[in-house]
């Protein structure tokens, strides 16, 4: 498993497959999430010889805070722990090399699993987002700061 450039076309191939839960399909368009918040230099994609597994990156929000991104598929499950260290390694360079002191993400309330992948990433629970997204559903704020 190998981190690259992220391409639009790696996000297209990752949502148009299956997802682990088809119930956390994102509703957003993938072009108006890719031309918001995808940053050249701070935006990656893992992958193996053949397949997309996943995708991330960092959002500048303003100096020294960022926002993290984050959507894979369900090839992510066989691959989870090689793909959740270079992540973790990753958004530790993207910090250093841009002078981020915090790095946040929000996850859906609903999505368990969620929790176990952001504390090994280093992130800490802040607190429940109600009714966040268009769809009123609630997310959890996590952050990292350094």
């Amino acid at each position: 498993m190998n981190l690259i450039n992220f391409e639009i076309d790696h996000a297209y191939k990752i949502l148009e497959g299956n997802l682990n839960d088809e119930s956390f399909r994102p509703e957003i368009e993938v072009s108006q999430f890719v031309e918001g918040m995808v940053v050249p230099e701070m935006s990656f994609t893992a992958v193996t010889e053949n397949l997309v597994l996943a995708a991330g990156g960092v959002y500048p929000i303003w100096d020294g805070v960022g926002e993290a991104w984050f959507i894979s598929g369900e090839n992510l499950k066989d691959n989870s722990i090689a793909i959740v260290r270079q992540v973790k390694k990753h958004l530790n360079s993207i910090m250093k090399q841009h002078n981020f002191h915090r790095i946040q993400a929000v996850t859906e309330e609903r999505f368990i699993n969620s929790k176990r992948w952001m504390r090994f990433l280093g992130m800490e629970q802040e607190g429940l987002m109600k009714k966040y997204c268009p769809y009123g559903r609630n997310f959890v704020r996590w952050a990292k700061v350094i």
